[in-house]
């Protein structure tokens, strides 16, 4: 009994030395923690490999100046602690590093999901704007009429409207409102429903069609840009724009021949620059306010860091305007995407590659994917659709191609030492053709293997690409992939469309994930649709692979495990913006950006997955989303979407599972 005693006596003193030394030891780090987690599943994901090891796993976690300053077990973390430490009781929740969109458009989500935008412009003060039903698209056509007269009534002299086609909360209205809008959406139908407003209306998505008053408009203002370039080292020509460069639908996008942005709508394109440059020119602040609450929207489902193009110079300053004052809700790399590519003009820019601030940094520049595939169209294929293939086909010609100005330009970017992110492509062909333009330009600039594979060049969506033949190359190349589990989904393009196409074992080349995987490839996580709902609903379109309307399972052999499906969103995503020290994982110096989950993710069934909800959403230690209910238990105010009060528009509602 006296030896319990004494041993008992002994531990206490050697725990309160070690509680003595954590307190010392925040002493010395500069201050104590500001929060701290504890009693948590902690899954810092900081295993790189292309295993299913998630890394450590710890129960606390302490955050000091919008960093991670220690993890490690309840008592090492709660020892730090001092008299104004925020302590956070988990209860044995599961809590994961804040998900990575590695090619993802929130500045293009802004203007057309309604939550953020009726969050900031609750009322048509501004613009006047409405959201179709989710109906099918003879439905939404016929009330469309209406519902534009009736916004034209209520706009003020000049004053911008906005008329956004729905296609369902599952895309089940898709395909029929693209057909229904490229026949029906006309500059000249438009100009007999608005004379005197200048008008867009959006497909559903990005393309957009505008009557005179709004082409008018659009062309004045990119007129007074291009004034100020120098003709000689622009992309832009006169007239248009070079689709090899630029691509339809893309930045700086003017009126096209063909139509609305992709080739839809009757001669009244405008593109996607005509929502900030246009329609909120010279009001920076207000569109930097819109662009807040859509990524704290996204942050709601736990997704806080971006990789992509800005497409609007616009976007840009209200991002960094955001940036600046300390008001990021996110963290956004972004990818040069011209109008200037000429060599010295890239070579300026790639000195700036990984500059900028915790919330915004420049990750390269956007190269010419492409849109093809190596193999021939089936035939009955085009028998069936001869040129009129429908608008999200892949196709068989590419337009990256050596000769074309969208390969120069991505010799020219591998040539000034920048790095290609941020890529729209399309199709295993294109993807070669960038590859060759990387070794060429990467020749003429004396580069070895070494210095190459260190650019961490990128193609994105995984739409028919690699295949299985590209991958000893794109490995020795050091070449990332971005993946869209989004196109396993839909119908209207990706998976089910290729297998039209071309015939079902190319779908093995659709968002090839495990083989990727199994060649030591980082690869990443987009959803690239204003979905961010549906993301862990997403994760499971990657193990399944399982395409619900077709009932279908496209490529069984790529599926993948779960941990597979989160490296992607996490770990490997910090390598793709270039901050791995700092993003995908939780350790000590990295950002404290973090979600904490209703269930454990690494455990439930597969079924369940999709009903995962974030219950807290931190960004740099600041709850940028926080939930009523937990909000109560742990003493703190709500925060984010969830508090908001603006009705959302009939049909828009996100779905549940």
């Amino acid at each position: 009994m006296k030896k319990a005693g004494m041993l008992a006596a002994f531990l206490m003193i050697g725990f309160s030395g070690l509680w003595a030394q954590q307190a010392d030891l925040a002493a010395k780090l500069g201050a104590y923690p500001q929060m701290i987690v504890y009693n948590g599943k902690i899954v810092t994901m900081n295993d790189t490999t292309f295993t299913s090891n998630v890394g450590t796993i710890v129960q606390a976690m302490a955050i000091r100046d919008g960093k991670i300053l220690m993890v490690g077990t309840n008592a090492e973390m709660r020892a730090l602690a001092g008299p104004q430490t925020k302590q956070i009781d988990l209860k044995g929740r599961t809590v994961l590093p804040s998900f990575i969109m590695t090619h993802e458009h929130p500045t293009d989500w802004a203007f057309l999901e309604p939550q953020g935008f009726r969050h900031v412009l609750p009322n048509d003060d501004v613009i006047v704007s409405r959201w179709m039903p989710s109906l099918p698209a003879k439905d939404q056509l016929s009330r469309f009429e209406p519902t534009v007269r009736d916004a034209v009534s209520k706009a003020k002299p000049g004053q911008w409207v906005r008329v956004i086609f729905n296609w369902g909360p599952d895309y089940e209205w898709a395909t029929e409102v693209l057909d229904m809008y490229g026949k029906s959406i006309r500059k000249e139908y438009l100009d007999q429903l608005s004379p005197n407003n200048p008008i867009i209306v959006k497909d559903g998505f990005i393309g957009e069609t505008g009557n005179s008053k709004a082409v008018e408009e659009n062309r004045k203002v990119q007129a007074e840009s291009q004034a100020e370039s120098t003709p000689a080292n622009t992309s832009q020509q006169a007239g248009g724009m070079n689709p090899d460069v630029i691509g339809a639908g893309e930045a700086f996008q003017r009126e096209s021949p063909q139509g609305g942005a992709d080739g839809q709508g009757g001669g009244g394109g405008v593109g996607r620059p005509v929502n900030p440059d246009v329609m909120l020119k010279g009001k920076v602040p207000l569109l930097a306010e819109i662009m807040k609450a859509q990524l704290e929207l996204w942050a709601r489902y736990g997704i806080t860091s971006f990789g992509s193009g800005p497409y609007a110079y616009s976007n840009l300053q209200a991002l960094h305007l955001l940036s600046d004052r300390g008001d990021m809700p996110a963290r956004f790399g972004w990818a040069y995407d011209g109008p200037n590519w000429d060599l010295d003009q890239l070579r300026i820019v790639a000195g700036t590659v990984g500059h900028g601030t915790d919330y915004l940094w420049l990750i390269g520049a956007r190269g010419s994917g492409g849109g093809c595939l190596s193999v021939p169209q089936k035939a009955e294929f085009k028998e069936k659709w001869g040129n009129e293939a429908p608008r999200y086909t892949v196709g068989e010609r590419c337009g990256n191609m050596p000769g074309s100005s969208g390969y120069q330009r991505m010799v020219n970017i591998a040539r000034s030492g920048l790095r290609i992110a941020a890529m729209h492509s399309g199709g295993d062909k294109g993807i070669d053709y960038v590859m060759d333009a990387i070794e060429e330009g990467s020749k003429l600039a004396g580069m070895t293997p070494e210095q190459i594979r260190a650019k961490r060049h990128a193609f994105d969506h995984g739409a028919g690409a690699p295949r299985p033949q590209q991958l000893p190359r794109i490995k020795n190349l050091g070449i990332m992939a971005s993946q869209l589990n989004t196109i396993l989904w839909e119908t209207h393009r990706g998976a089910s469309e290729i297998a039209k196409e071309f015939g079902l074992e190319y779908t093995n080349w659709v968002v090839p994930r495990k083989s990727v995987s199994d060649a030591g490839i980082m690869n990443t996580f987009e959803i690239d649709r204003p979905l961010p709902h549906k993301v862990f609903f997403f994760i499971t379109k990657g193990m399944n692979r399982y395409n619900d309307r077709d009932q279908t399972v496209y490529g069984p052999g790529e599926r993948t495990d779960r941990v597979t499906q989160l490296k992607a969103l996490t770990t490997w995503g910090g390598y793709y913006l270039l901050r791995e020290k700092q993003l995908g994982m939780l350790g000590p110096g990295a950002y404290a950006d973090f979600i904490v989950l209703d269930r454990d993710f690494l455990t439930i069934p597969e079924a369940d997955i999709p009903k995962t909800q974030v219950l807290m959403t931190v960004v740099g230690g600041k709850p940028i989303h926080l939930g009523a209910d937990l909000a109560r238990e742990i003493g703190m105010t709500p925060a984010g979407p969830t508090t908001w009060k603006e009705p959302i528009p009939e049909g828009w509602e996100p779905k549940p599972y």
